[in-house]
């Protein structure tokens, strides 16, 4: 193996350790600069006892994040880094977090109870450590449990998902039959479900984002995750516009997107609600009316289910209920809406959506609608038009004064204005609106 080139901070904890005992760099800092790839937090083990870590490491913060497991947090030059003492696993708990450890003087009985191959090498500043197989699934790229791979799923049902993530984000070829892993999918329910969302996240966000969503659905973990995905697989739309089952147009659009969370959640998510939604007419063509309201009811529940916060959960289902684009919502007071109800920068996300599901149809592509969604959308942020009631300048005090009693027809009087202001934003002005309001008053009067 390479040697590894290391920053002057890595050198100087590896040097500290090593005066007192042993020290190693693990982990994905090892793995990844092998891989050729930027790597990021670096972890350090040893055969240091904890209260050892702690006497030597006094002057740099030491926190301790897990007495059970030997692990100390120390903040070397501004940057956090953890070391550990070496351990070995005993027996396999129900709950990981529950894992009972043996402290161990033995830098491989430690590089044994890790995940994968590529996981298990350490690094000295000099020489490797390493299991068996390490060195070659390193340079043939790929992937492999260490040991008894049902042994390792077993241990931590999580390496089922970040199996997943390392093939989906690091190049990496399977030396595991990927299918099989479907045999393993009920020890999630083992594991919360933030923990598998956050590393759902992560395959999600990856570059080969075509390769992501091969591997979730050969493995049985997407639908695992999300059930009702099952329904849009192989299911023909029956259109001329659709040359794609519903699954196959979902993967396509997808794949279009930006590296952006919300926006390939939200294109996952867009035509869920097609199978429930089908209709054939008296040709026999196929419709899907309402679909987008069904697809955005179904991604609320997954959302919810899979924990999101509230923010990320409302910016998808709104990006899913949206998405449909015709000219019949195309219109100036549609967009003020759009913007009032998403904010300025999820509508941009919106036109992306709109973009490539419109390109994962039959062509020729149409973006007339889509265009004008545009054009009238710059126009309002470049004009700062109303979009919102707190947009208007006049104020629910002003339309006290003018003699409405505190309460609700305050707040219905101010709609019926800004009601107006939509169809005309010319109309959003204090003397025009304080006039308008006393129209409205009069006439409830």
């Amino acid at each position: 193996m390479k040697k590894i080139n290391l920053f002057k901070d890595e050198k100087e904890i590896l040097e500290i350790l090593q005066k007192y005992g042993e020290g190693y760099i693990v982990g994905g800092y090892v793995r990844d600069s092998l891989l050729g790839i930027e790597p990021s937090d670096c972890d350090f083990v040893t055969n240091l006892d904890y209260s050892k870590l702690l006497e030597i490491f006094k002057d740099f913060s030491p926190k301790e994040i897990g007495k059970h497991f030997g692990i100390i947090q120390i903040i070397y030059n501004g940057k956090s880094y953890e070391i550990a003492k070496y351990r070995k696993d005993i027996g396999v708990p129900e709950d990981r977090k529950k894992q009972e450890v043996e402290f161990t003087n033995n830098i491989m009985e430690d590089l044994k109870r890790r995940d994968f191959t590529i996981n298990a090498i350490a690094y000295d500043g000099k020489n490797f450590r390493y299991v068996e197989g390490a060195e070659e699934d390193l340079k043939n790229k790929t992937l492999r449990f260490v040991g008894d791979p049902i042994a390792r799923i077993k241990e931590d049902p999580l390496r089922i998902m970040r199996f997943i993530r390392f093939l989906a984000t690091k190049n990496l070829k399977s030396g595991f039959e990927i299918e099989k892993l479907k045999d393993y999918l009920y020890l999630l329910d083992k594991i919360s479900m933030e923990r598998i969302r956050d590393e759902f996240n992560k395959i999600i966000l990856s570059k080969d984002i075509e390769n992501a969503l091969s591997i979730l659905e050969k493995s049985g973990v997407l639908e695992y995750i999300i059930p009702e995905w099952s329904a849009t697989i192989g299911f023909d739309q029956k259109n001329s516009h659709h040359y794609l089952t519903v699954d196959e147009h979902i993967k396509k659009v997808v794949s279009l997107c930006d590296e952006d969370l919300e926006l390939r959640i939200a294109a996952l998510l867009h035509d869920i609600g097609k199978p429930q939604t089908f209709t054939l007419d008296s040709e026999g063509k196929g419709h899907f009316y309402n679909h987008e309201i069904e697809s955005a009811k179904i991604a609320e529940s997954i959302l919810k289910r899979m924990k999101y916060s509230t923010k990320i959960s409302d910016n998808i289902k709104n990006l899913v209920l949206y998405h449909l684009n015709t000219f019949k919502n195309s219109g100036r007071k549609y967009v003020k809406k759009l913007i009032n109800e998403m904010g300025k920068d999820e509508i941009l996300k919106l036109f992306k959506l709109m973009e490539f599901d419109r390109i994962a149809h039959n062509p020729p592509y149409d973006f007339r609608s889509l265009n004008e969604l545009k054009r009238l959308y710059n126009e309002i942020i470049e004009k700062d038009e109303a979009v919102s009631i707190k947009d208007l300048k006049i104020s629910g005090k002003d339309i006290i004064e003018l003699g409405v009693a505190q309460g609700k027809e305050v707040g219905l009087v101010l709609k019926l204005i800004f009601e107006r202001v939509l169809e005309d934003s010319s109309l959003n002005e204090r003397k025009i609106l304080i006039k308008l309001a006393k129209e409205i008053i009069d006439k409830k009067d």
